[in-house]
Formats: C-alpha cells, structure tokens, sequence
C-alpha cells in the first residue's frame, strides 16, 4: 500500500481496472517523489497505457486512487489534471483535454 502522499508528485495506490471480463489493471501501487524518474516497462496488454490513463484521469480506476502534487485525481474534475501534462505516443483525441487555460 502507497503511504500518504506528502511530499510526492504523483502516486497510485491499489488501482485497479476491468474491461469486462478482463483485468486490466490488478491492484497496482507506486509513489513518484520529486526528482524521480519512473517507467512503466511491459509488454502489449500488460496495462501500461490503462494505467497512463487512469493518472490522468481520462478513465476512472474501477478501486485504488491516484494524488498528483498532493491533489486527489478525479476523472470529472480539473484540480489535479491542472498538475500533468500528457502527450501520446500515438495519435488520439481526447475531447476532454484542451490546450485552453480553464
């Protein structure tokens, strides 16, 4: 389990996601401080890019959580996206991210 995110810039704690009858994302946990830098190595379907996603709120994490800079991500809201940047390997549009200043 993710201890409190004091003093961290990003952390995941038990997340989890499922497509159906596929797990995704099985209880999943890390912590970012700063100055760190982190990887998420795998290979296709291991759930990388799932996990990308629910960081930055454009899925909702069926359990666990994700803090960015101190701040609780909520898939509906803009309080935590305002901490993160994301750029996608491959083309997608997302109507809900906007280079607009909210």
């Amino acid at each position: 389990m993710a201890p409190p995110n004091t003093g961290t810039v990003l952390s995941a704690d038990r997340l989890v996601k499922r497509f159906g009858d596929l797990t995704a994302v099985d209880d999943v946990s890390f912590i970012i401080r700063p100055g760190e830098t982190y990887g998420l190595l795998g290979p296709n379907g291991a759930g990388k890019t799932t996990i990308i996603s629910m960081v930055a709120g454009l899925i909702p994490a069926d359990s666990g959580s994700v803090d960015v800079a101190g701040t609780r991500m909520d898939p509906a809201g803009t309080a935590a996206k305002r901490h993160l940047g994301l750029v996608p390997q491959e083309l997608a549009i997302y109507p809900d991210l906007s280079a607009a200043k909210t």
